[in-house]
């Protein structure tokens, strides 16, 4: 697997199904026949813990966010937007990726027989041609995780001066999960076929991460935002950690420590 950047979404069903914090994962494993790896190792619960903390960090935007409307660029599989508008009948949400996604979501939703709110809107929407703004006049909270590692620099700068549009238009703030540091992915084992690796050398994904978080921010004002708020991990909520924590041996802890931040989830306005 792994050949387009699509088949991300996809793949990244296994590790979100081994939470117990991520709603319908377990549900859309089942749907894609995709089982949890037996005698799953510390490098597997790594990566569960990372892509569950990653999830989790837009929840806390999205639950405290008073916009009356949220436009998820690039959802992928997820049913973030299910459970929401299922909690919030009075607000819309936007859930949003290329046409080939969304098709494939809708047949997901038909055959697993959940009905859609009528304030769930299913839309293809491409990032790089947006076209017509999908809301007027309404706050947005806009999220993604996930999307802009696969764009270079003048791509990721083409996205952000759209969502910048977006919001100058509606008004609202931007969460996004994107802010990643240059790593070598397989440096706690949990990359052990080297898959991820060969994916993201084939997307030049590494020349696209930051080299630092200072450069991050700057490349993000001189494209017309600043941040607002970031996220501080919630440790006590990740339902992974204990996996994580009984699986490890002292030396891959401290691996895991010395590796460091390397990820991090930022709240934008425009300025």
């Amino acid at each position: 697997m792994l050949n387009k950047v699509t088949d991300t979404a996809k793949e990244l069903i296994t590790f979100k199904a081994a939470t117990t914090t991520i709603p319908y994962a377990k549900e859309i494993a089942k749907y894609f026949s995709i089982d949890n790896p037996l005698n799953s190792d510390f490098g597997f619960w790594a990566s569960v813990l990372h892509f569950e903390m990653r999830y989790l960090s837009l929840d806390f935007f999205v639950e405290k966010s008073i916009s009356s409307a949220v436009l998820e660029l690039s959802a992928g599989y997820s049913l973030r937007s299910l459970e929401y508008t299922i909690k919030n009948p009075d607000k819309i949400y936007f859930d949003t990726d290329l046409r080939i996604v969304m098709n494939a979501k809708m047949e997901m939703l038909k055959r697993l027989d959940i009905s859609v709110p009528g304030n769930l809107k299913v839309q293809e929407f491409d990032v790089l041609n947006p076209g017509s703004i999908l809301t007027k006049d309404q706050d947005l909270l806009i999220i993604n995780e996930g999307l802009l590692m696969y764009f270079d620099r003048e791509k990721q700068s083409q996205i952000l001066k759209n969502i910048h549009s977006v919001l100058q238009e509606n008004g609202g703030t931007w969460v996004t999960a994107d802010i990643y540091l240059k790593h070598e992915t397989g440096s706690v084992g949990s990359d052990k076929d080297k898959k991820w690796e060969r994916f993201f050398k084939s997307n030049n994904v590494m020349e696209n991460y930051f080299d630092s978080f200072d450069q991050a921010e700057q490349f993000f004002y001189d494209n017309g935002f600043i941040i607002a708020n970031k996220y501080e991990p919630e440790f006590e909520k990740f339902s992974s950690l204990p996996n994580l924590l009984n699986s490890a041996s002292p030396q891959q802890l401290e691996a895991l420590r010395s590796k460091g931040n390397i990820q991090q989830t930022w709240q934008l306005k425009t300025r």
